[in-house]
């Protein structure tokens, strides 16, 4: 039998094909897992994690996914422009090929980012878009969020970005009203009124009432919204006052929410909001400073820091704060008289909760009524700040979820702001920071 002898040149080829084929391999395991992991984190809403897990597993990623989480990352600490850069990249290249879910959870962050900018008109046309081409793969409650966001985008599409002027810095008076919240001047035609300072309020809002004393131009639409306090719905229009003052800032074109009086008023308490100044206007001012003594100033260039600790979900202020040995996530509300925790600290940390909390039934207020729940107070809530540590009295922790897909760990309020003789709500370079 006759033997022949393979070549050389042609074992290194059958080698080479071999290592080739096991990196190729490998390298797509390493991708998956890193895709697994960041879609966990991005579940979760996890964001500061999602940015360090993105740079850490950055190599083991195609072009494809690392511009995917990072529409997400640019989106959730502010940087709207990148986002919609980012979008448009993924979707208009050919070579990029994502399922139809995947392309409508971008386009419908495409959309969030372009209302926080205030074009109007590109978020209606992304949301069109979603209902037209993509309904089909978005979950009903999703639809029926889109169908709202569509309502009043499409109401406003005429309606000029809002537009703020600051001309140097700027140092106004705030004040406490009846019930603890703070409140701010704003000056309309020439009038003097007071709003609520409530970084919280998707959209600033106003009673009816109030609507027709400032001279509101008042939309032919109405659409559902829904208090963060409560989950409670109800149905609200639309208003845009053609200018505001606070102090010598001039705030062009403003968005308001205008509601019956009935579903500002607190009946427990027997008590009337009438105005709001929520998160478009607080974070277009871009950095606000907050003294204990009774000053607020808003400098005309915002500082830089070295922390980072802010970012947004959706219009939803987040802060991140350490708790123990953890880095927890929490709404940041400066329109909240007090601070809670959520049903996730709950379930993350029941053991705790039960040993030290005592049981009680409370009753909670917000925009649209109030509502029973059974809670937990737990005597001391230890937290930080950067290295600020702060202790806040008889915390509030629910057991069951205000909304279905939430996911922080609750709710930072003034009892927690208190703490401090100067806070910095800093919305360009995204942190927060206290002096003690």
């Amino acid at each position: 039998m006759s033997m022949v002898a393979k070549s050389p040149s042609r074992c290194f080829i059958i080698l080479f094909l071999t290592l080739f084929g096991c990196n190729q391999q490998s390298k797509a395991l390493k991708q998956a897992a890193a895709v697994k992991k960041l879609n966990a984190l991005l579940y979760q809403k996890e964001y500061f994690r999602l940015e360090n897990e993105l740079k850490l597993c950055s190599e083991n990623l195609d072009d494809k996914n690392k511009l995917y989480y990072k529409c997400f990352i640019d989106n959730s600490f502010n940087r709207n422009e990148e986002c919609i850069r980012d979008v448009n990249s993924l979707l208009t290249n050919s070579s990029f090929k994502f399922p139809d879910s995947v392309s409508a959870r971008l386009i419908r962050l495409k959309a969030d980012s372009y209302f926080k900018t205030f074009r109007y008109a590109k978020a209606a046309q992304s949301d069109s878009d979603l209902m037209r081409h993509y309904r089909y793969a978005i979950h009903k409650d999703a639809v029926d969020d889109i169908k709202n966001d569509l309502l009043l985008r499409t109401a406003l599409k005429n309606i000029p970005p809002q537009q703020t002027i600051i001309r140097n810095t700027v140092s106004i008076p705030w004040t406490r009203d009846k019930i603890g919240l703070i409140e701010i001047p704003v000056k309309r035609h020439g009038q003097n009124y007071n709003g609520i300072f409530d970084t919280r309020a998707n959209i600033s809002s106003i009673t009816q009432s109030y609507a027709g004393k400032l001279g509101l131009h008042i939309l032919n639409a109405v659409y559902n919204e829904g208090s963060g306090s409560t989950g409670i719905n109800f149905k609200t229009g639309i208003g845009i006052a053609d200018s505001l003052q606070i102090g010598n800032i001039t705030v062009k074109n403003v968005l308001f929410q205008v509601m019956p009086d009935t579903i500002l008023y607190l009946a427990p308490i027997k008590y009337q909001l009438n105005m709001i100044i929520g998160f478009p206007v607080i974070e277009q001012l871009r950095e606000v400073d907050l003294f204990k003594d009774g000053r607020m100033v808003i400098p005309v260039t915002p500082a830089k820091s070295s922390l980072h600790n802010f970012a947004l979900d959706h219009l939803d202020p987040v802060i991140a704060l350490k708790s123990g040995k953890d880095t927890l996530l929490f709404d940041f509300d400066s329109g909240a008289i007090t601070s809670e925790l959520y049903a996730a600290y709950f379930a993350r940390y029941k053991n705790v909760v039960l040993k030290n909390g005592i049981k009680r039934i409370a009753e909670f207020g917000g925009a649209g009524g109030t509502q029973k729940k059974a809670i937990f107070i737990l005597p001391a809530f230890h937290l930080s700040l950067g290295d600020k540590p702060v202790t806040i009295d008889s915390m509030t922790v629910l057991t069951k979820k205000i909304y279905p897909n939430e996911r922080f760990y609750g709710n930072i309020g003034q009892d927690f702001i208190a703490n401090f003789s100067e806070v910095v709500f800093n919305f360009k370079y995204m942190y927060v920071e206290g002096v003690k």
